[in-house]
């Protein structure tokens, strides 16, 4: 593994912790991946319905969704656009969709990332920790530099 990764994955405890919201139907996979973002000192909420979770987004505004939700194509659609209207943090699809014009159009309604399952615990704990740094790297000071006075 790449030094930087592995630094990444040992050293979480030294990152701020994030709110991460789950959106699963599968009860089995919720649980794996809520300990993989318990161990690395992130706050984990799991949901199993579509619009209890866009409440609970909107009220959260979770660092990180990671939807996981067998639904038609449609309501797939209209939930991430859903989502996206409520949050600003990433939102990651997880789905076994190999049709590229249905993943444009996830990407169209919201989505930052499509992961083509079945995809390792590993493999979403990297995708996801390197959207949340992005996202702390993206976020705006409140207040000018002292070093620039």
């Amino acid at each position: 593994m790449h030094r930087r990764a592995t630094y990444i994955l040992t050293h979480m405890s030294t990152y701020p912790t994030h709110t991460v919201l789950i959106l699963s139907n599968d009860a089995d996979s919720a649980a794996t991946i809520e300990a993989l973002f318990r161990e690395r000192n992130c706050a984990v909420l799991t949901e199993t319905s579509a619009k209890k979770a866009v409440e609970t987004a909107r009220v959260l505004s979770p660092s990180l969704l990671i939807l996981d939700l067998d639904l038609p194509h449609v309501e797939r659609l209209l939930l991430c656009r859903r989502l996206r209207a409520v949050m600003s943090g990433a939102i990651l699809l997880l789905s076994s969709s190999r049709h590229q014009e249905q993943i444009c159009e996830y990407y169209l309604a919201g989505i930052d990332e499509h992961l083509a399952t079945p995809l390792s615990p590993m493999v979403l704990l990297v995708k996801s920790m390197a959207w949340l740094m992005r996202n702390e790297w993206m976020d705006v000071p409140s207040q000018p530099s002292s070093a620039y006075s």
